[in-house]
Formats: structure tokens, sequence, C-alpha cells
């Protein structure tokens, strides 16, 4: 008799369409049509994927440790999708490894490159800086329920209810972000090599729209958890919600003002997609935030935006299908990963000669 049918139904449903291999999208040509590339297609793509590697390496770590960590969910059903949620995280960032292998001799070269991305690591600071906040908290309640259990006085005791749900509904704001925004911009650009007359990069794109099915139904949960707990105050939090609702516009103002500069860096070599250049994306971006506020009560007008009542690129809704639909083995593009080049590491061959 769950309490929350509705996540219950989510866990299901990530069971079902979420339990794709990262083997099943053929990439032997990927690194045909990167090679074809030129400075600025290189550019968008690769910074892209960068992006998202860093985003779900953080994902796969972040949802267990904190929501079921430390005693602050003792509800099954929640347990159960968040396990799911976060085997999902693991699944992408395997995949991007696969992506990065279909390209580059030198897979560590390419992933120590993130590191000192400084683009790439002012975007990270940010989602981080909020989780560690978050996290912080819970493990010092949970030090805090060690101690009580030892007839001890808490060693934290500035850690009180109210800081622990303020820690809870951050951290799913920020997840709501991460998942309904962060990725965007790379799912967008790089969905358009494959709309272009000759189709590039087709592997990427359709591994980048597993990944986006499985990230529409994590968008979709906690989108519904953020309304629970802002509506119902059964819950606890609504008092809460209020007192920190200039946080919560300042959030999404950063990220805001962020997504910009990234779409500014993305295309700062210009742009070889037909169909999709730095004023575009952007005008998407402006439509993303405004639906993505919108779904969980607040309003977009607080950062400054204007009504964006229409999509501006409709084709980029192909590729969010999140139907419960597992497709059979007979449909898959191909069952195999083919790898397109040899992955040892030549000694006259460096990134930066491609």
């Amino acid at each position: 008799d769950p309490k929350y049918k509705w996540i219950l139904d989510f866990a299901e449903e990530l069971r079902a369409i979420g339990n794709w291999s990262k083997n099943e999208i053929d990439l032997s040509k990927e690194k045909t049509d990167y090679d074809g590339l030129d400075e600025a297609g290189r550019h968008i793509y690769e910074a892209g994927l960068k992006f998202a590697i860093t985003l779900d390496s953080c994902a796969g770590r972040a949802p267990l440790q904190l929501f079921n960590n430390g005693g602050i969910s003792n509800n099954p059903e929640w347990e159960l999708y968040i396990t799911n949620h976060q085997n999902n995280e693991l699944l992408h960032s395997e995949s991007y490894t696969e992506m990065v292998r279909a390209i580059y001799n030198d897979v560590d070269d390419f992933i120590d490159s993130i590191i000192d991305d400084e683009y790439i690591q002012a975007r990270a600071k940010t989602i981080l800086s909020g989780f560690d906040w978050c996290n912080n908290v819970f493990e010092k309640n949970e030090a805090n329920q060690t101690a009580i259990a030892n007839k001890k006085k808490p060693i934290f005791p500035e850690v009180d209810e109210k800081m622990i749900r303020t820690a809870i509904y951050k951290s799913a704001l920020i997840i709501n972000m991460f998942e309904g925004i962060r990725f965007f911009a790379t799912f967008v650009t790089n969905w358009s090599f494959s709309e272009q007359p000759v189709k590039l990069m087709q592997g990427s794109s359709n591994i980048f729209k597993l990944i986006a099915r499985d990230e529409m139904i994590h968008l979709d949960v906690f989108q519904r958890v953020l309304m629970l707990l802002r509506s119902d105050k059964s819950e606890g939090f609504k008092e809460i919600i209020k007192d920190l609702d200039d946080e919560t516009y300042d959030m999404f103002k950063v990220a805001y003002d962020e997504e910009m500069k990234w779409i500014d860096y993305l295309f700062s070599k210009g742009s070889p997609l037909i169909g999709m250049n730095a004023q575009i994306l952007k005008d998407y971006m402006d439509y993303i935030f405004w639906v993505r506020m919108k779904n969980i009560g607040l309003n977009p007008k607080k950062i400054g935006l204007n009504d964006q009542l229409f999509n501006p690129v409709p084709w980029v809704d192909n590729y969010l299908d999140s139907s419960n639909v597992k497709s059979a083995p007979q449909e898959i593009e191909s069952v195999n990963y083919i790898a397109a080049i040899d992955n040892s590491k030549d000694e006259d061959f460096a990134l930066d000669d491609l």
C-alpha cells in the first residue's frame, strides 16, 4: 500500500525503458564524421560532450548520497525510484566513455582535459557547491543521530529539522535544474549535427536521445516532488519554501546567466550548423527556463524573462520521447559497439593533432 503510488509507477517506467545498453548504438562512423568537421564544429561537439561527462559523473553519485543517506528517507517506493535513477546516471556516464573511445585514441587525455577547461569548471562549481552544502548538512545530521544513539549530545546542534528540510528541498531543486536545464544546450547542439542535410554524428545523437528519454522521466519526478512539497502542508515544507523564495530565484538567475555565457563559448568559433547558432539556442533556453520554472510554480518574469509560449526549434521534441516503450531487439539500430579506431596510445599522435 504505497504512500506515493505515482513514484512507484515512475520507478517501474524507468525499469521498462531505462534498461538499455551502451552497446545498442553503432558508433563506427563517428570518427569519420568528426574528422570531417571544421574547427567550429569540433569545438561545439567536444565542449558539449565534456560538460555532459562532468554532469553525469556527478549525477552518478549524488542521488543516493543525498536522499537515501543518514535516515533522510524511509519511504520504500522513493528508495526504489532513486536507486533506479542513479543506475540510469551511471549508464549515461559509461555511454559517454564509448563516445570518446569512438573518436579519440587517448581517452585519458580527453578526460583529463575536462579538469583544465575553465568554462566547464565555472558551470560545474555552481552546481556542485549547492550539492556540497546539502550533503554537509546530511552528514552532520547523521553524526548527530550516531551521538544520540550512544546517549551523547548532538555534535552539531545547529543542524535542526528546519536546516535538514532546507537541504532536502534545495537538493531536489538542484537536481530538477540539473535534469531539466543544464543538459539541454548539449542535447540540442548534438542533435543539430544529425539534422543537417548530410546527417553527422548520428551515433552520438542516438545515445543522447536515449539519455534524454531517461532524463525526462527524472525531470518529471522531481517536478512533481517539488510541487508536492510546495502545495501539501502535511509534508512540512511550505514555510521553509516560502523563506527560500529569494534564494530560489537567485539560483535560477545564476543558472540562466551561466547558460547564456556557455552558449557564447560554444559558438565562439562560429557555427557550421544550418538552423542552429548562438541566438537560436539562447531563444530555446529562454523557452526551457520559462517552462521549467512554470512547472514548479515559479514566475519566470522574476529573473527577467518575457513570455515564452512557443518552442523556436520544435524538431527537438522528436528526441525527447519518454513514452513507456522498449524497442524490440530487431528494432535496435545496432546490437554491437564497433570501435572505429585502435585505442592504443601512438607516440606520434596527440589530442591537439585533431
